[in-house]
């Protein structure tokens, strides 16, 4: 028998069920933002779970958590696998929360399958994969693999000054008996199993996704800075009016960007400043998230964000500058090969497809050979309470990915890195 067959489906969807009731929202949602109350809640049932399977617990001073099945070489380097368990605002019960309840349900897969692996297997929830309480995001994965200092990631501070430091210490606290081991470790490979967030797989009936790459993206702030100014009395020529200044460039950014079918370009955060009725907007701060699977010209489009802003300014100043950067990447050709026929020898129709959106696999990528399993996303919806992905979807995807474990455990090394 395979492991993948002792994957128990009511299992796995009871699992993300109960999850999705910590920070549940009206209309089926969840609120779950990274290092907040909900999201150390959800470690907790995790670290539930894994206890009654006997899996190793461990953290480390980023604030990601894992969950290890023991191999027999204690000298080889584990494989990963997982996701992340924090959520956007108005999130969905899947994004994220379905990598780690897949990974957690593959390795219990495989220690009732009696198989032994040589080398460990982990599961790993990485902290603040979002990014919509603490910004930039992937905060968790950057650290681990050495792109961002836990120095820098710990200065940063929400819309209401506190820092991830704080947060972090309050995560410590509440687990402080679990051991902590250290950033960077060596990894054999890493593999992320994600709903697709997009509706290729839907529309082609295609239960499982081969990941190839990921684009590349921007993400930008922009302040427009004018002057306060009496609602009533003041008239329009006298005023430096930072709302209508910022209205007009957000207008021409998504003229100019949407003229690119492959471009991808979203003002999600919006905050003039005083934010008052009767008072001319003083200040705007924006946000500009800038996405595209070419690299030159997705850097060619981040550096026409200040030429559309210096030409479109008339009465106020402007700033803009750019708060995480990443290129488009490939996953590696081995692992994508791994995935495709473990799904073609459990009878699962597999194509492959490239992911709009970012993930921890993708630092993962520069650090270890890594790729990505996508499951089908009903209509493409993601980061909405009505994002769904039917349990058959989802059961295909976790038994793919045991499987996959199984065929990576058995590997030396890859042909390519």
């Amino acid at each position: 028998m395979r492991a993948s067959d002792y994957v128990n489906s009511d299992r796995l969807w009871a699992n993300l069920m109960e999850l999705a009731e910590i920070g549940a929202i009206d209309g089926g949602g969840v609120n779950r933002q990274a290092l907040t109350r909900e999201e150390f809640d959800a470690r907790e049932l995790c670290i539930q779970w894994a206890l009654k399977s006997n899996f190793r617990i461990s953290q480390d001073k980023a604030g990601n958590i894992f969950f290890t099945l023991e191999g027999r070489d204690k000298s080889k380097a584990p494989i990963m696998t997982g996701s992340h368990l924090d959520s956007q605002p108005t999130g969905g019960k899947f994004d994220g929360a379905y990598g780690v309840v897949a990974g957690l349900e593959a390795l219990s897969a495989i220690s009732e399958s009696g198989i032994c692996v040589d080398r460990g297997i982990e599961v790993v929830a990485w902290m603040n994969e979002e990014g919509s309480r603490f910004a930039p995001g992937m905060m968790g994965s950057e650290a681990f693999v050495g792109v961002r200092s836990i120095e820098q990631i710990e200065a940063v501070k929400d819309k209401n000054d506190i820092s991830v430091a704080q947060e972090l210490q309050k995560l410590h606290d509440r687990f402080s008996e679990i051991n902590f081991v250290p950033l960077e470790r060596e990894v054999f490979c890493f593999i992320e199993t994600h709903i697709e967030q997009g509706p290729i797989l839907e529309n082609c009936s295609t239960p499982i996704g081969a990941v190839t790459g990921i684009q590349g993206v921007r993400r930008m702030r922009v302040r427009i800075s004018g002057e306060e100014a009496h609602a009533g009395t003041t008239p329009y020529s006298l005023r430096k009016d930072a709302m209508a200044e910022a209205s007009k460039t957000i207008s021409s950014l998504y003229e100019v960007f949407s003229s690119d079918e492959e471009m991808r370009f979203t003002v999600g955060m919006f905050n003039p400043s005083p934010n008052v009725p009767s008072v001319v907007a003083s200040e705007v701060l924006f946000s500009i998230d800038l996405r595209h699977p070419e690299t030159q010209i997705l850097s060619s489009a981040e550096e026409r964000v200040a030429d559309i802003l210096r030409n479109t300014l008339k009465t106020c100043k402007g700033e803009v500058w750019t708060i995480a950067s990443a290129d488009t990447i490939s996953f590696n050709q081995d692992v994508i090969k791994v995935i495709e026929v473990t799904a073609d020898n459990l009878g699962l129709d597999c194509r492959r497809i490239f992911s709009g959106a970012g993930h921890d696999a993708r630092q993962m990528s520069y650090y270890c050979p890594s790729g990505m399993i996508f499951v089908p996303s009903k209509d493409g919806i993601s980061h909405n309470i009505n994002e769904f992905t039917s349990k058959d979807d989802l059961v295909a995807g976790a038994k793919v990915l045991c499987d996959t474990l199984i065929n990576l455990v058995n590997m030396s090394d890859f042909e390519t890195k």
